[in-house]
Parts: C-alpha cells; structure tokens; sequence
C-alpha cells in the first residue's frame, strides 16, 4: 500500500516535542500500511469463502431438486406397478373361474363320451352293390320305396319284401340320427371348452405381460430408491460442507471487520499526527513573527530603517 492512500505527506515532528505516548509518524503509517494489506487480504478471503458457500448451497440445491423428481417417479412407479399387481390378482382369479369350468365341461363330456369304441361312428349301411351309403342316399332310398309301393301294382311278396327294406332302412337312420345327436352334443360341448380355454390362454397371456411390466416397474423402483439414497449421501456431504463454508465465511467477516477499524483508526492517527503538525507549525510561526515584530520595535525607537519584512511582522502580531 502507498503512502498516498494514507494522506497528502508523511507528518514529521520535531525532536523535544515528541511526547513519549505518542507513537511517531513512521511507526502509524507502518501500522495503517499493515492494516489496509490485512484488510484487503482478509476480503479475498471473505469473497473466496463466499462463493465456496454458495457453490456447495447452490450444489445442495441441485441435488435436492433431482432427489424430489426421482421421489416423483418413486410415487407414480409405485402407483402403476400397484395398479398392474391389482390386474395381475384380478385376472388371476377370473383365469381360475375359467380353468374350473373347463374341468367341469371336460368332465361333462367324458360321461357323453361312447364306452367302446366301435359306438363312437356307427357303421353306414351297406349298398346293393357293397359300398356304404351315406344318409342322405339312404332318405333318397327311402323315399324311392314308399312313392313305388303307393304308385306302382305289385304282388304282395313284392311289397312286403320293400316295405321290410324301407323298415330297415328307416332303422339305420334312426340310428344314425341317435349318433349324430350324441356327436353333434360331443362337438358342441368340445368347441365350448376349445373357446373357455382361448379366453383363458387369453387370460393368461396377460397375466404373464402385467406380471412382466409390474416386475419391470418393481426393478425400476428399487432402482430409484438406490440412487435417492446416494443422492440424500452427497446432499448430507453438500450440507457439512455448506456450513463450514459459512462459519468460515462468518468468522472472516468478522476479521474484515476488526482489519477495517484498526484501518480507521491508523488512518484517524495520521489525521491526529498533521493536525498536531500543523499546529506546531503555526505555533513557532507565531513565535517567530512576535520576536520579528519585537526586534522590529526596537529597530523603530532606535530610529532605524524598517524592512518590508519588519512591518509584516508588525502588522502580523497586531492583527
């Protein structure tokens, strides 16, 4: 620090009118350089101190801001993996009402289900010439015989042996329509279990999806719940840190201040020491000027020539 700073000229005082208590202008000049380095020190330190607290506050802040955006994904995670445990359950058990009525109807048509195997398609009858007619052959048959008895003269060994044919054959279909009823309740019956066990196929081909999302979505919070742990570390950190920041912050405030008044007050000394200065400049310049004006007397009654300087003495001391 220069002198200028600490005022206009270094205050000298003369040897003899030093008082002892009174330290010298040298030595509070010294002392005012001291301070104002301390004092400016001491603020690079304040401003240092201050941003290292803010940063760790302002760091603090950024992490608390992530750990309430990752506890929000906790929330809506939790929320949704819950929703899809919920219809995991709910189909779960729809699926087991399903799966017991397919056992009941399964059940239902084993007992409909033919003992021996040769009642499971009864044989078609046999044509006139060896190969099996279908029913509808048969109705054709059939009805061939009954318009040829109403229609057509014959004898009565003809008509009874086609009236005993068309008995036979009205047999076999009875037989087959038996048949065709039972497997027709078979098919039926079949087909209502093939379409209860789509919808539980169904059923269970979305319980295995909603299990996998609601799995993904547990992973994903146990994920979440890692990294919000981690975080609530290094704000903990981002804190201790903050606060020492500050008590040195507060505590080199308050060295600022005591360098600032020692500051003022070797500043206020060199006020003291030129004003002390100056008034013992002009308390020898009046001292000077009374024992000018006085010679200046003595020089008048003796009757001789006054100088300039003789009568600005004069003059001086009058006034």
């Amino acid at each position: 620090m220069s002198n200028d700073n600490l005022g206009d000229e270094t205050p000298q005082l003369s040897e003899g009118q030093a008082n002892e208590s009174v330290p010298s202008p040298e030595a509070v000049i010294a002392k005012a350089e001291t301070a104002a380095g301390t004092s400016v020190e001491i603020k690079d330190r304040v401003s240092t101190l201050n941003d290292k607290k803010e940063a760790a506050y302002q760091k603090k802040q950024e992490i608390g801001t992530k750990i309430a955006e990752k506890i929000r994904l906790v929330n809506e995670y939790k929320k949704t993996r819950n929703d899809l445990t919920k219809q995991v359950r709910d189909m779960k058990v729809e699926r087991d009402k399903l799966n017991t009525e397919i056992s009941a109807k399964i059940t239902e048509l084993k007992a409909l289900q033919p003992e021996k195997k040769e009642e499971e398609q009864p044989h078609l009858p046999i044509g006139p010439k060896g190969e099996r007619m279908h029913p509808m052959e048969l109705r054709r048959r059939l009805k061939a015989i009954e318009t040829k008895i109403e229609t057509i003269p014959m004898s009565f060994d003809a008509e009874q042996k086609l009236m005993k044919e068309a008995k036979q054959i009205k047999k076999q279909l009875d037989a087959l329509d038996s048949a065709h009823g039972k497997h027709g309740e078979l098919v039926g019956k079949s087909k209502d279990i093939d379409k209860l066990k789509k919808q539980a196929n169904a059923l269970h081909a979305n319980v295995t999806q909603l299990a996998r999302e609601s799995q993904e979505y547990h992973e994903k919070l146990v994920t979440l719940s890692k990294e919000i742990e981690d975080l609530k570390g290094q704000e903990d950190s981002l804190q201790d840190q903050f606060l020492s920041a500050k008590k040195e912050y507060l505590e080199a405030t308050g060295d600022m201040r005591e360098a600032q008044a020692e500051l003022q007050a070797a500043r206020a000394a060199i006020r003291e020491h030129k004003e002390r200065e100056k008034q013992q400049r002009m308390a020898e310049d009046k001292k000077t000027l009374q024992q000018r004006a006085k010679e200046a007397e003595e020089k008048m009654m003796k009757g001789e020539k006054l100088t300039t300087e003789d009568l600005l003495a004069m003059q001086s001391v009058r006034d």
